[in-house]
């Protein structure tokens, strides 16, 4: 996939950017590439700080619901500024588990 590489090499160093490429792999099946950019963020978080929003928006797209929360747990415990992402569509594979709903009136985000 074109598109994918030059996205992939445009933006290889912001965090952010391999988080949603990694729920990309992870939607579409590519679960390896996906586990791949885990990787990756987990390295990189050894010498910079990566918001635990990155994890869980990859977790999301693998389907994963625990380490999503594991990791959303983690953002809300670590006031992570990115939490205000819980209603994107990134969530959309975890939005029925009632950690969902719980974790949005917490942060004062109910719908």
């Amino acid at each position: 996939m074109p598109a994918i590489a030059n996205f992939r090499n445009l933006l290889s160093d912001v965090p952010l950017f391999r988080a949603l490429l990694g729920h990309v792999y992870g939607r579409s099946g590519e679960k390896e590439q996906a586990f791949g950019i885990l990787k990756e963020l987990t390295t990189m978080s050894t010498q910079r700080y990566i918001s635990p929003m990155d994890f869980a928006v990859i977790f999301a797209g693998l389907g994963d619901a625990d380490s999503t929360f594991q990791w959303l747990e983690k953002a809300y415990a670590t006031r992570a500024t990115r939490i205000h992402e819980l209603p994107l569509m990134y969530f959309d594979s975890v939005r029925s588990d009632p950690r969902h709903s719980n974790l949005l009136m917490r942060v004062g985000l109910s719908m």
